[in-house]
């Protein structure tokens, strides 16, 4: 479950076992064959895999509400258009909204610009209906699913929800958007589109390899049909009531997790969290042996817990963004992404003449 390889992982697998008993028997090593106990501690300062709650927290932020969307992180653009959050961005990540919808054909923005980042739509259920300038054709997409924009040098696009019976709530779509933030050289490129509707779904073990739930990757992980500009990761997880998982992630990464629905208490974080939407910030670190987050459920709860991991390579780059014609523009700098805006704005063009 460290994704190791698999000859490794049939030699550790009954150490742990037998390291599990000895601690459910006694609280102690007593009951260990010492030779177990032995290559237990060795592969664990071998292989940097920390005897703790693995990646630290830096912080709980809870949504902010305005109207049917969450928005989850960014805030304002550069002239205080948009929703105000506390949470501006997430580094590669700089936008997130959430969102249920309940009508047909909605959101009402229509076709509307994105230049200079990359947007995918996390569909948990439901169906939505997309047009681009890139292809000048619609698609239907039903979840579990992934869409996928590179928007680069720029494209129009528009999303909106199918549903043939409003009344039935297992047909209103369930979504995230999360946008991500690209190096400058790639805002030069020509803007792609991706779909996937064959989602990878993995276990989630816990210490001792028994399968307490699932991860769906929507990006990254086992999921190879998305290709992306740098290595990200959008995965949902199911897990067990009263169970610990250990997923692995990179150190180096950015990120954060998404709790929505039961109780679960993530990395070194004394409280549990429990409200829908909340987003829980990863610390930055240094430190090799936080390669995995920990998520401990409440044994309490009747049902599953489910929350979102995103996780990606930080960019490291500034970034300025400008909303026009119910989209955004992202730049390098101020002036850049003000006259590009006025050129969309003008006659739907991303070059500033």
């Amino acid at each position: 479950q460290y994704q190791t390889s698999a000859s490794f992982a049939r030699v550790l697998r009954p150490c742990q076992l037998e390291v599990a008993r000895g601690q459910r028997g006694s609280h102690s090593n007593n009951n260990m064959n010492p030779w177990c106990l032995l290559l237990a501690q060795n592969i664990y300062h071998n292989h940097n895999i920390k005897m703790s709650g693995g990646r630290q927290m830096a912080r709980t932020v809870p949504a902010t509400k305005k109207g049917p969307i969450a928005r989850l992180i960014g805030t304002v653009d550069i002239d205080g258009n948009g929703t105000n959050h506390p949470l501006e961005q997430v580094d590669p990540f700089m936008l997130l909204d959430q969102a249920t919808i309940t009508k047909n054909e909605m959101p009402p923005f229509g076709s509307h610009p994105h230049r200079g980042h990359s947007v995918v739509t996390v569909l948990l259920q439901g169906q939505i209906k997309s047009w681009d300038s890139v292809t000048q054709k619609e698609a239907t997409v039903q979840g579990p699913a992934s869409y996928f924009v590179d928007a680069a040098s720029g494209l129009f696009h528009d999303e909106t929800s199918v549903i043939s019976d409003e009344s039935d709530a297992d047909q209103h779509p369930v979504l995230f958007q999360l946008w991500m933030s690209v190096k400058e050289e790639d805002r030069v490129k020509p803007p792609a589109l991706q779909y996937d509707t064959n989602l990878p779904l993995g276990d989630v073990n816990n210490d001792i390899g028994e399968v307490i739930g699932s991860i769906r990757y929507f990006v990254g992980g086992e999921n190879v049909s998305i290709k992306t500009a740098h290595p990200i990761m959008v995965g949902l997880v199911t897990q067990q009531p009263g169970t610990t998982a250990k997923i692995p992630i990179d150190s180096s990464f950015g990120g954060f997790v998404v709790h929505i629905e039961g109780c679960a208490t993530y990395g070194d974080n004394s409280d549990s969290t429990s409200t829908e939407n909340d987003v829980v910030v990863f610390a930055h670190t240094t430190d090799e042996t936080e390669n995995f987050l920990q998520a401990t459920t409440d044994s309490n709860l009747s049902g599953t817990c489910r929350y979102l991991i995103c996780t990606g390579q930080r960019i490291e780059e500034p970034w300025f963004k400008k909303l026009v014609a119910n989209g955004a523009i992202i730049a390098k700098d101020a002036d850049e992404v003000r006259k590009i805006a006025a050129q969309v704005e003008k006659d739907k063009t991303f070059v500033p003449k």
